[in-house]
């Protein structure tokens, strides 16, 4: 009897087991199931207004450069725009890549033209100089670079009082490139043009400076935007090595007072005198 009682727990333990393991592998099978059918499901997609060509920064966008794809994301890009139609007409502030989103914030006001002057903010100006090859850093001055300008003048013409001094820094190149000018001539030569975005004052300095010195760019790293405080150099100071201070004058001693002369008074007969020793 006792045999009989251990064989049915047996059994039914061997039962319980099979049907927990049957249960557990229908879960585990429906749950894969799911995922299965949830990762073959289209992620959402919304209209998006994306570039068809590379546009350099200051073109004015056309009906061909844009079209609308279904962009696949669940978040839309801030600013971005679904019709063409938008966008047309504007002029945008960087350049572009093919399949890239125009957003608003790279797009220039409404009705402010194509061109260089549609990406001059508010309250800026674009200044042009003349520059040789040397003067703009061997070609390495591009749009969108950064540099300070030096300026090296000779005030009253004499050699000596010769003076260079940095007297703007981290100005954004707008634009680089060459132009026909005449010469002394009248003969054709092409010339090296760099356009500056300054402020109405920098363009006022850089001005004086073009007519007055010659100018030197000096070519800064783009995250580099700390200010720099220089004194400027002479020639004298260049050719013979700084100025040395003179010596302060020493502090005069006071003069030692005099001593004063021992009086007598003397009395001869009825006449009387002093006599200083």
């Amino acid at each position: 009897m006792r045999r009989i009682f251990v064989i049915g727990i047996l059994i039914l333990a061997i039962g319980s087991g099979g049907a927990a393991s049957i249960l557990t592998y229908r879960m585990l099978k429906s749950r894969q199931l799911a995922a299965m059918d949830s990762g073959n499901k289209p992620a959402p997609t919304f209209p998006l207004v994306v570039a068809t060509t590379k546009l350099p920064y200051g073109s004015m966008l056309q009906p061909e450069h844009v079209k609308t794809v279904e962009w696949a994301s669940t978040v839309r890009p801030e600013g971005s725009f679904s019709d063409p139609q938008a966008v047309i007409g504007r002029a945008i502030l960087d350049p572009v890549v093919p399949g890239e989103p125009i957003l608003e914030s790279r797009l220039a006001p409404k009705d402010a033209g194509s061109g260089l002057a549609s990406v001059i903010p508010k309250g800026k100006r674009a200044v042009s100089v003349r520059v040789n090859e040397i003067i703009g850093v061997a070609g390495f001055v591009l749009p969108r670079t950064r540099v300070d300008v030096v300026v090296s003048v000779n005030p009253g013409g004499e050699k000596g009082k010769s003076a260079s001094k940095m007297i703007l820094q981290n100005v954004e190149v707008l634009a680089a490139g060459q132009k026909i000018e005449q010469d002394e001539e009248g003969k054709p030569e092409t010339v090296n043009v760099i356009t500056l975005l300054v402020t109405p004052e920098d363009a006022e300095k850089l001005t004086l400076a073009s007519h007055e010195g010659d100018l030197q760019l000096a070519l800064r790293n783009s995250l580099d935007l700390d200010p720099v405080t220089t004194k400027g150099v002479l020639l004298s100071s260049l050719v013979h090595g700084a100025p040395v201070a003179a010596p302060a004058p020493r502090a005069s001693r006071p003069a030692a007072p005099k001593p004063s002369p021992d009086t007598v008074e003397v009395i001869r007969g009825n006449k009387r005198s002093t006599e200083n020793f």
